[in-house]
C-alpha cells in the first residue's frame, strides 16, 4: 500500500455522520477525518453545546483487532478529548457515538469517524487507566499520570480536575493517601513508590466521595 492510500471504506464512513451538526458538536482539532501521524500518540477534541455523552469504539484494521483500552475520554468544560496511545504502526478506525443528556436515549448515534494512520512509533506507552462510569459523568479531567509505568520505581504526582469532589484519595494496593484541594476543583497527591515499593500487579485508585458518606472509584491504574 503506498504511503498515500487508505484501506477501502464504505462511502460516508468517514467524517461526520447525520446527528454531528444536529448534537451541536464541532471539531476543535483535526477537522479532516484522516489523520496521519509520524508519532503514537494524539489527543482529539470535540466541541459541545450542551452536556452530552459519549462512548467510543478503536480497531486496528489489519490484523483486525479491538483496542478500546487505548483511547481515554475526558471532559473540560465545553470539549471531549479523547486521547488515543497505540505501541504499532498501522491503520485505526476510531468511531465516535454520542448522546445528549437532555435526550432519553437508550441508544447512542455514530457522530464521526476517523481513520488514525500510526506510521512511527515514537513514545513508550501502557494501557491507559480504567475509567468508571462516574469519571465521565462527573466532568473529571486527569493533568497527570495519564499512564503509569509497569514496575514504577520512581515518585509520581497525581493531579486532577474533580468538580462537586468533597474527599479525594489516592489507594495504592491497602495504602490510603489523601489529596490536597487546589483552586478550581483541582486536587494534588503524590506517591514515592521508590521508597514504598509495591508487587507487580497492584491496583491504584481514584477514589472520590462526593454527596454520599462512600467514596467512588474513579479511575484504576495498574502498576
Amino acid at each position: 500500500m503506498a504511503d498515500g492510500d487508505i484501506p477501502y471504506l464504505t462511502e460516508g464512513y468517514l467524517g461526520a455522520q447525520a446527528k454531528f451538526e444536529s448534537y451541536g458538536l464541532t471539531n476543535v482539532t483535526h477537522k479532516e477525518p484522516v489523520i496521519r501521524l509520524n508519532t503514537n500518540k494524539v489527543e482529539i477534541v470535540i466541541g459541545m453545546t450542551e452536556k452530552t455523552r459519549f462512548t467510543t469504539k478503536f480497531k486496528r484494521m489489519d490484523p483486525i483487532q479491538e483496542m478500546n483500552n487505548c483511547v481515554f475520554t475526558q471532559n473540560m468544560g465545553s470539549e471531549i478529548h479523547f486521547n488515543i496511545a497505540v505501541s504499532q504502526t498501522g491503520f485505526y478506525k476510531f468511531e465516535i457515538y454520542a448522546l445528549p443528556n437532555s435526550q432519553a436515549g437508550p441508544n447512542f448515534i455514530n457522530v464521526y469517524n476517523y481513520l488514525v494512520n500510526i506510521k512511527n512509533v515514537d513514545a513508550y506507552v501502557e494501557p491507559y487507566p480504567k475509567q468508571y462510569p462516574l469519571w465521565k459523568q462527573e466532568g473529571c479531567f486527569v493533568f497527570e499520570p495519564m499512564m503509569i509505568q509497569k514496575g514504577c520505581n520512581y515518585p509520581v504526582s497525581f493531579r486532577y480536575y474533580i468538580p462537586h469532589a468533597v474527599d479525594v484519595q489516592i489507594k495504592a494496593g491497602e495504602d490510603w493517601h489523601k489529596m490536597d484541594k487546589r483552586e478550581g476543583d483541582i486536587y494534588e497527591g503524590y506517591i514515592d513508590f521508590e521508597k514504598t515499593p509495591y508487587p507487580p500487579g497492584t491496583k491504584v485508585k481514584l477514589n472520590v466521595k462526593f454527596r454520599s458518606n462512600k467514596y467512588d472509584i474513579l479511575l484504576e491504574y495498574t502498576l
